[in-house]
């Protein structure tokens, strides 16, 4: 005979068998009866049960139906082509479909456990591509449920060469970003965001991008072109050498962008808007009192003249005489809102390159002046109308 276990423990659902060894010959069989044993019971599930045709269903805020199966799945799926939405138990599907919804690689119809988990939101977008339908181009009307679902989805519309193509973020063949390296995207997250027409898809941010010595790059005015991003922002701003450079913000490096993205830094200014970056950097005569040339006498050397320090919207050159002495400069190198002719009545300003080169003379005399300019004004004012 096989020699018994010292002792082995058994339970059933209702009872518990203790087999030991006995001090006879045979072993003896002790037989427990509970009067309560837990029994797991099969749960009864509860989803959402509808179809886009029933108020509701899309925004997933109908009542729960019970499964015709215990312990079953609740089900979100697209149908009819993306026309519609249906919610409901998975047991309810046909084997096919069943397989397709337990398909974790298949985000066409997803599933979920637990009472009336079947609520998400599913996106819809604008879906075609002009190639196959006219109207994308300019007035698109067909809006589907997107073919897949995402957390988070959103729209997208697009320009690749002469075609338009709307659709949705989650589509697989758009992987993560549809507008990865093309300009002439826009992605939005709204329902049915993805309306934008041909031209709204063209409207890239567009600057002057041009260096001091190129075709009229100094006056502001040579054509603009289109950034590399669709959103960008046009700078002006003064490399260290004394040369001017007109461009778009993020074709510059990063410690640049920081810098002219930074308001307090004048050094740089960007902004924007269409043509944002035309404005001229003012350039001015700059001296002190002692410096050669000697700085009362008029200049005349315009290559003397240079570019001021700061960038200031409606800047304008001084020229003032304190104590007998005479200062040039730029207004903007004073700080902002400085007035360098406040309480000095000796003291002259301009807003064109180099127009403070005027002599001595013509400071002192600058009460003067300023009243002949005040009254020929106030002629050519007059004799206008």
């Amino acid at each position: 005979m096989k020699p018994f276990l010292s002792q082995a423990l058994l339970i059933a659902a209702s009872c518990t068998i203790l087999i030991s060894p006995s001090t006879g010959k045979s072993p003896r069989l002790v037989v427990y009866f509970h009067s309560k044993v837990p029994l797991i019971s099969a749960q009864s599930s509860s989803c959402l049960q509808c179809t886009s045709e029933s108020p509701g269903c899309d925004e997933g805020t109908l009542p729960v139906a019970t499964c015709p199966q215990q312990d079953d799945s609740c089900f979100s799926r697209t149908i009819t082509s993306g026309f519609e939405l249906q919610r409901g138990c998975v047991s309810s599907l046909a084997e096919a479909d069943q397989q397709r919804c337990r398909d974790a690689t298949d985000s066409s119809c997803i599933l979920c456990s637990g009472d009336g988990c079947n609520r998400e939101r599913w996106h819809k977008c604008h879906q075609c591509s002009r190639t196959t339908n006219n109207r994308c181009y300019a007035a698109p009307r067909r809006v589907l449920f997107c073919r897949h679902y995402r957390d988070g989805n959103g729209c997208f519309a697009k320009l690749v060469g002469d075609n338009l193509i709307r659709g949705c973020q989650s589509d697989p063949e758009e992987a993560q970003n549809p507008c990865a390296k093309n300009k002439y995207c826009v992605s939005c997250t709204g329902e049915a965001c993805n309306d934008q027409s041909f031209d709204d898809l063209k409207a890239v941010t567009r600057c002057i991008q041009c260096k001091e010595g190129e075709f009229r790059c100094v006056a502001g005015n040579p054509a603009n072109s289109e950034c590399d991003e669709r959103e960008d922002r046009c700078y002006i701003k003064m490399w260290k050498e004394g040369e001017l450079d007109r461009g778009c913000v993020k074709k510059l490096s990063e410690e640049e962008q920081i810098r002219c993205n930074d308001e307090s830094d004048r050094s740089c200014y960007s902004s924007s808007g269409k043509q944002c970056n035309t404005h001229r950097w003012l350039k001015c005569f700059h001296c002190s009192p002692g410096e050669n040339p000697p700085c009362e006498e008029e200049q005349t050397n315009t290559t003397l003249s240079s570019y001021c320090a700061n960038f200031q919207l409606n800047d304008a050159c001084y020229a003032k005489m304190d104590n007998f002495k005479v200062t040039r400069g730029c207004v903007s190198d004073l700080g902002s809102y400085a007035d360098p002719c406040e309480g000095n009545p000796k003291c002259l300003k301009c807003s064109s390159d180099g127009c403070n080169s005027m002599s001595e003379a013509y400071i002192k005399d600058a009460p003067n002046q300023k009243r002949l300019l005040k009254n020929a004004s106030q002629w050519l004012w007059k004799n206008d109308y």
